[in-house]
């Protein structure tokens, strides 16, 4: 049998075993069938808080942004100031990796919650980095089917601060550990060179006026469309 540790933290050994083999059981995670995706979107959808009003006219909210820059941080306050249904592509990640399913179709879970709520009426923040090309190619899809408006955010603090917040990373289902979130950083970091958008706003959550961002953000947003 082995040593048990009741009173105090298991020894580093111990830790950096467990970290492989859970790392080891992501990396082997198989692919989610055709027949199993309509009920990992039944239960993502049951996670999902649903804002009590709707804004007059929809739209969308995408924001560009490197891992661990703060999207998150930005996308809860406003989504709940503007009423908006938030999609996050890391708790539909968590939920696939919970269930034995590796990430490979993240984003068409979150296409289909998002196209079956925009039929119904809602403005959509989506909580993802929306840089890549096929990212694109489903808003863009979006937008043309309902016929609404896009606002692109981008959330762009110091590298330092990434770096320094990614390293702070303990391991888990997520980043896998402070070494393997810089290494993602450093892979998707080529994806944000030369941005062609029309963002609506920069936010920076370094600096600690966050909420005064917000709102500037939401009082850009609230003179292109009826809130």
């Amino acid at each position: 049998m082995g040593k048990f540790y009741p009173h105090s933290r298991p020894p580093r050994r111990f830790c950096v075993i467990f970290r492989i083999k859970f790392m080891d059981i992501i990396q082997e995670a198989r692919n989610l069938p055709d027949k199993e995706m309509k009920k990992i979107v039944s239960l993502y959808e049951k996670t999902l808080s649903i804002p009590k009003k709707k804004p007059k006219e929809q739209f969308l909210i995408c924001p560009i942004g490197l891992i661990g820059a703060g999207k998150t941080t930005v996308i809860k306050p406003l989504s709940k100031k503007l009423s908006l249904l938030r999609v996050s592509s890391d708790e539909i990640r968590k939920l696939l990796n919970e269930r034995g399913f590796n990430d490979d179709r993240v984003k068409e879970v979150a296409a289909d919650i998002i196209t079956k709520y925009l039929k119904k009426g809602f403005s959509i923040a989506i909580d993802a980095d929306c840089v890549a090309k096929d990212s694109q190619e489903y808003i863009n899809k979006f937008v043309n089917q309902a016929k609404i408006k896009i606002f692109w955010i981008h959330i762009n603090p110091p590298e330092k601060f990434i770096i320094n917040k990614l390293k702070k990373h303990g391991p888990g289902w997520l980043l896998g550990g402070s070494n393997k979130a810089v290494k993602r950083y450093f892979n998707r970091k080529p994806l944000h060179k030369n941005l062609n958008l029309p963002f609506i706003y920069k936010f920076d959550p370094s600096r600690n006026n966050l909420n005064h961002q917000i709102n500037k953000a939401i009082s850009l947003i609230k003179k292109k469309v009826k809130i």
